[in-house]
């Protein structure tokens, strides 16, 4: 039985049809199995009461909280602890973008900035991208006025919603902080079960640009593996580019690429952005909406660091660590 991702539950909950919600990605695509095989420890169809429960959301009146982060240099970030999103870094020109149908109310997954996927990529056994972008993180540590990096640091953890997906106890702990020249994000994920369990992650960054067709993005992709999503059904080839260009819509898996990426403004140089991955983050994910003015695809495209090739397998006990580094300026 396929189970319908977590927002169609609710909706069905709720005496709405799921055709009335919408998603991230293409519908084509969240129809698909997940192209990297199932996880380990995958949960049962929600039932009736957990869908009942699950995103428990603010009132419809309500104001989703947010921390800003304000560096002495004027830089500043802004982040929901709905999703652990940073939907704001102005460094001082902003880096992120936000779609235009992005929703702040917490009646979906934040369409902008930099949403989490976990404990699964794209389409799969669970839900679209996994849980973590849909809930409340608890905000453990607050470096507001900590001259040298302002920090932010949110916690999530298993509860009655998480385990009614996916059966398993772990501890997310998630580290925003905001240097002179950089914003660096710091995710660290624990097993705190008594059984192994398998997970993906990602950080599906949305950057702002100015112009789609005049930007690229840098990186050791020539000669790697990506899987081509947009073919039906998906095909894996080599990369023959060094540097590649969005001209039509993109969904691409760059297994191995990861270290030092550079997302290229051509019209404004100084508005380019230097994506390093220090560690944890192993693959590359471009993603653009090419023609879809909707979504505002001529002002972003995603460059994504992700952990989803190869799922990472963590023991009782164990742990995972990543780390990025988000650098604007002129590529060097």
């Amino acid at each position: 039985v396929r189970t319908l991702p977590l927002l169609a539950c609710i909706a069905v909950a709720n005496g709405f049809a799921p055709s009335m919600l919408t998603t991230t990605h293409s519908a084509t695509r969240l129809s698909s199995v997940s192209r990297f095989g199932p996880l380990r420890s995958v949960a049962p169809p929600l039932s009736a009461k957990s869908s009942r429960l699950a995103l428990r959301m603010m009132a419809d009146d309500a104001k989703l909280d947010t921390v800003e982060l304000k560096h002495p240099n004027g830089h500043s970030a802004t982040v929901y602890p709905f999703g652990a999103c940073v939907t704001s870094y102005k460094a001082p020109h902003e880096v992120l973008f936000c779609r235009p149908d992005a929703k702040f109310d917490g009646s979906k997954p934040i369409s902008g900035g930099v949403p989490h996927c976990f404990p699964q990529f794209g389409p799969g056994e669970i839900q679209q991208h996994g849980f973590a972008r849909n809930l409340v993180w608890k905000v453990t540590d607050k470096q507001t006025d900590e001259p040298d990096m302002p920090s932010v640091t949110m916690e999530l953890t298993e509860n009655e919603e998480t385990m009614a997906m996916w059966p398993n106890k772990f501890k997310a702990v998630y580290k925003v902080g905001l240097e002179e020249d950089k914003m660096d994000m710091e995710l660290t994920i624990t097993n705190t079960d008594d059984k192994a369990w398998d997970f993906q992650a990602a950080l599906h960054t949305y950057f702002g640009i100015s112009d789609i067709d005049k930007c690229e993005v840098r990186g050791d992709f020539k000669g790697a593996s990506f899987l081509n999503k947009m073919n039906d059904p998906p095909t894996t080839t080599k990369e023959d580019r060094a540097a590649i260009r969005f001209e039509a819509e993109t969904d691409s898996v760059y297994e191995g690429v990861a270290g030092e990426v550079v997302f290229v403004d051509e019209v404004k140089p100084k508005q380019s952005v230097t994506i390093r991955n220090l560690k944890g983050w192993e693959d590359t994910v471009l993603w653009s909406p090419y023609g879809n003015d909707g979504m505002g695809y001529k002002k972003f495209a995603c460059v994504e660091s992700v952990k989803a090739a190869k799922p990472v397998s963590l023991a009782p006990g164990e742990s995972w660590n990543s780390i990025v580094s988000f650098i604007p300026g002129e590529p060097k």
